[in-house]
C-alpha cells in the first residue's frame, strides 16, 4: 500500500490528496472521500506540546534553582560514595 501511495504522490498535483483508504485496503483519494485534516486540529497539538515543554522546563528550573542560604545547586555534598551495588568482598 505505502509503494502505490508513494507513487501516486510522485505522479504530480494529481496525486497531492491520495491517502491510505482504511475501508478497501487501499489508496484513495482523501479530498473526494472527505477526509481532511483541518489546521486548527494542527494548531492545537502544537499549543499542547509547547505547553508541555515549558511546563517541564519550569519545573527543572524550581528542582535546580538556588534555595535561600545554601551554596550550589540541590544536591547534598559529602564524601564520595560508592554506587548502589553490592559492596566489594
Amino acid at each position: 500500500i505505502l509503494n502505490r501511495l508513494r507513487r501516486e504522490h510522485a505522479a504530480g498535483p494529481a496525486g497531492q490528496w491520495m491517502g491510505v483508504d482504511m475501508d478497501s485496503a487501499g489508496v484513495s483519494d482523501a479530498y473526494q472521500n472527505f477526509v481532511w485534516e483541518p489546521l486548527s486540529i494542527k494548531l492545537n497539538a502544537i499549543a499542547a506540546a509547547t505547553e508541555a515543554a515549558c511546563l517541564i522546563l519550569s519545573i527543572d528550573e524550581t528542582i535546580t534553582a538556588e534555595q535561600p542560604g545554601q551554596q550550589g545547586g540541590g544536591m547534598p555534598r559529602g564524601p564520595p560514595r560508592r554506587g548502589r551495588g553490592r559492596g566489594r568482598f
